[in-house]
């Protein structure tokens, strides 16, 4: 048994399931679906531990010693007694019992089923009015997407929000919406945006998660973003890869 496997394979069982306990007990199939899969291979790598080959033990032999009161005859075993067939006793029946008939059932006559109820007149049907259709509502105009005003952010800065499809099945998981992103994130991920993007402040990382949950649109908090890119120096090597997991969180309550 690979036992570096299965430690990885538990982690990834403990990451799902955190991930799906933070949707409010809502399980998407593509969630369920990777959880069999990880499940199944845990329960693999535990079965090959039934394929290794038993260990032969020798066994003793242990040696009888002969009584010498006791002797083997070839003799035959005696034959059991069998019992006489004995026929039963036959008993005669006398002829005046024989010629006596049997009484014959005396059938009763059914009473007479009573006579059918009369149907009920059926009344005449009611004319029906039908009103004249109605006449459909023209369809309302679709709304003119408003043309989305041009960033002033540096190119570093637009760069984080570079948005890459996802391939692998776990990298579809985490890219699933989220209904609410106050209540979206660990306890591990909520310290380390708080430390490394906000600058150790747990009230401001409060506010900028309630203004950003209620913008309406991902091209409305883009902006929001960038603004909180510029103050916090989101740009820094060591907090670009923490500022490009925020964004693709706020994305997801967007999807």
């Amino acid at each position: 048994m690979n036992v570096q496997q299965t430690k990885n394979l538990l982690e990834k069982i403990n990451s799902l399931y955190k991930s799906i306990s933070m949707d409010d007990g809502e399980i998407a199939s593509i969630e369920r679906d990777l959880m069999l899969s990880y499940i199944r291979q845990l329960y693999e790598s535990f079965k090959e531990l039934d394929t290794e080959e038993p260990v032969v033990t020798k066994s003793r032999r242990t040696k009888v010693k002969q009584n010498p009161d006791f002797e083997i005859t070839n003799e035959p075993a005696p034959k059991p007694a069998v019992k006489k067939y004995t026929p039963p006793k036959i008993i005669e029946i006398p002829d005046t019992a024989k010629e006596t008939p049997a009484p014959v059932p005396v059938k009763k006559q059914a009473p007479p089923p009573p006579p059918p109820p009369k149907p009920a007149p059926t009344p005449a049907p009611e004319p029906v009015s039908v009103a004249p259709p109605k006449p459909k509502p023209a369809p309302a105009p679709a709304p003119t997407p408003q043309p989305r005003a041009k960033s002033n952010a540096s190119s570093k800065v637009r760069s984080l929000f570079v948005f890459k499809e996802a391939k692998e099945l776990s990298e579809k998981l985490s890219a699933q919406p989220v209904k609410d992103l106050t209540r979206s994130m660990a306890i591990n991920d909520r310290l380390l945006y708080t430390n490394d993007l906000f600058g150790k402040d747990n009230n401001a990382l409060n506010a900028a998660l309630k203004q950003l949950n209620d913008l309406g649109s991902m091209d409305n908090a883009q902006p929001v973003l960038e603004e909180f890119a510029e103050k916090h120096d989101w740009t820094d090597e060591e907090k670009v890869d923490t500022a490009m997991a925020f964004i693709k969180l706020v994305r997801r309550r967007y999807l």
